[in-house]
């Protein structure tokens, strides 16, 4: 027991200024804390059962990240053709729209056409 004391002691004194400047904002804080307590309670049960999901995307949220990191520069690269193509798109959208339906109608015999 006072081999752990005597590593864990030199630890405390060195953390316990930095705690002592912080206790009045912690005193501060205290009712605060209180009042939220009750729904840190409630949310505490939801989170545990997210943690898991959460671990389990991770890697695939890493991976698209690194993805969108890759794709990146191209896009900043494309950045100004799509800005000066954007004001026709715009012009064009509303034409588009009333086609579509049109378009859609169509496709089944459209699809009939095509050569098997």
């Amino acid at each position: 027991m006072l081999p752990l004391f005597n590593k864990v002691l030199p630890r405390l004194i060195k953390v316990l200024p930095l705690f002592i400047m912080q206790l009045p904002l912690l005193i501060k804080m205290l009712p605060l804390l209180i009042k939220m307590l009750p729904l840190l309670i409630k949310v505490l049960p939801l989170f545990i059962k997210v943690l898991p999901l959460f671990i389990m995307q991770l890697p695939h949220s890493i991976m698209q990240l690194t993805l969108f990191i890759k794709v990146l520069p191209l896009l900043i690269k494309m950045l100004p053709l799509f800005i000066k193509v954007l004001p026709l798109l715009i012009k064009v959208l509303p034409r588009l729209i009333k086609v579509l339906p049109h378009s859609i109608m169509q496709l089944p015999l459209l699809i009939k056409m095509l050569p098997l």
